[in-house]
């Protein structure tokens, strides 16, 4: 199947999503249309970003029948389009969604959520997220303005690495409210925190809650002082459960946390499932719009202590709208510091962005 047969496809496919049958269909015979109907816009969700992760959000916002309309943008616009049609083919599927591809921004138009996960890639023992933001940042100011000028009441959820300081960048160079431009961050890590605690105690991973703050990276605050299970406060029942070792590994329960994605990267060469599932959970909640709690990161200047404008992650409220309340954990004296020295982190990363 060539490539530009592939094109004139979705080129037809075009704004199919606004109407029942397309203008040039036969069946127009005998679909008689109502002149006082006005078609509804069906929530639109833009992936930036074509790669193994973009491709994993984008399966599991289809899969789990979050948006019918879908649009990947990438500047490999014939990777876009493969994608697309790739989906398209299992639309029966999924919902029968409407899913295209777009190479220079246009079709993103009036989108409700833009997902961004195009950037640079760390490589290399010793590059960490943090190498490579600037190479991000260039990216970013490329393709963000033309995102909000489209789209000017979309939400925007920021995956690219390093996150935290991705997502201020966004807000910056999209002149965005820090309500409506977040990061999954430590959304995925709280996931993971959760599990391990649960495996290790033998229990259901629904009935641990606990929660992982700070950079989505090497400086996250496990907020151990909190942490329940079937509503028990685990530091009561088990002490410096924390410092116990696992028998597997003989690693700290901490270390397991930061590294599991290492652990996956080694043998895959990158993560995406576990990252595709966490940015599809977020927008569930937007979508239910209950105000359910999530640990996603943005803007907490005047929070926790911190006096700059720093993003880093904290439970907050999520809902259609975006972000509509941050929550100020009650922290130990051990996990204010470790917080406020993962704020310094990002901070130092922050004002060594070269715009």
């Amino acid at each position: 199947m060539s490539i530009l047969w592939m094109r004139r496809l979705l080129t037809s496919l075009d704004g199919f999503g606004s109407q029942l049958v397309r203008p040039a269909s036969s069946f127009n015979k005998v679909m008689k249309p109502l002149d006082c109907f006005k078609p509804k816009p069906s929530f639109k969700i833009t992936v930036v970003g074509s790669g193994q992760v973009g491709a994993a959000v984008a399966a599991f916002l289809l899969v789990r029948k979050l948006t019918k309309h879908l649009v990947i943008l990438d500047v490999k616009y014939d990777l876009a389009t493969a994608e697309a049609l790739d989906f398209s083919h299992g639309s029966a599927f999924l919902g029968n969604p409407i899913v295209e591809a777009c190479g220079d921004g246009n079709r993103t138009k009036n989108s409700d959520v833009i997902i961004i996960t195009a950037g640079a890639r760390p490589s290399g023992k010793t590059r960490s997220r943090l190498d490579v933001m600037h190479k991000t940042v260039v990216i970013l100011k490329s393709v963000v303005p033309k995102l909000v000028e489209l789209s000017p009441k979309a939400i925007f959820i920021i995956i690219c690495n390093p996150a935290d300081v991705m997502t201020f960048a966004v807000q910056r160079i999209g002149n965005l409210e820090k309500h409506r431009c977040f990061t999954t961050g430590c959304h995925l890590d709280t996931a993971r925190f959760r599990y391990l605690i649960a495996k290790r105690l033998r229990v259901p991973t629904s009935a641990v809650n606990a929660y992982i703050i700070g950079e989505h990276g090497s400086s996250a605050v496990p907020v151990r002082s909190s942490v329940t299970v079937g509503g028990i406060r685990l530091s009561d029942v088990v002490k410096d459960w924390a410092r116990t070792r696992t028998r597997r590994s003989g690693s700290d329960l901490m270390d397991g946390i930061l590294n599991a994605g290492v652990h996956v990267s080694k043998a895959k060469g990158y993560t995406n499932w576990a990252v595709g599932l966490t940015a599809s959970d977020v927008v569930k909640c937007m979508v239910e719009n209950t105000g359910q709690v999530c640990c996603v990161g943005t803007d907490v200047k005047g929070l926790y202590g911190l006096k700059d404008s720093v993003v880093l992650s904290v439970p907050c409220r999520v809902t259609a709208s975006g972000i509509s309340h941050i929550l100020e954990l009650p922290l130990n004296e051990d996990e204010r510091k470790k917080l406020l020295k993962s704020a310094d982190t990002l901070l130092e990363a922050q004002c060594s962005l070269k715009w």
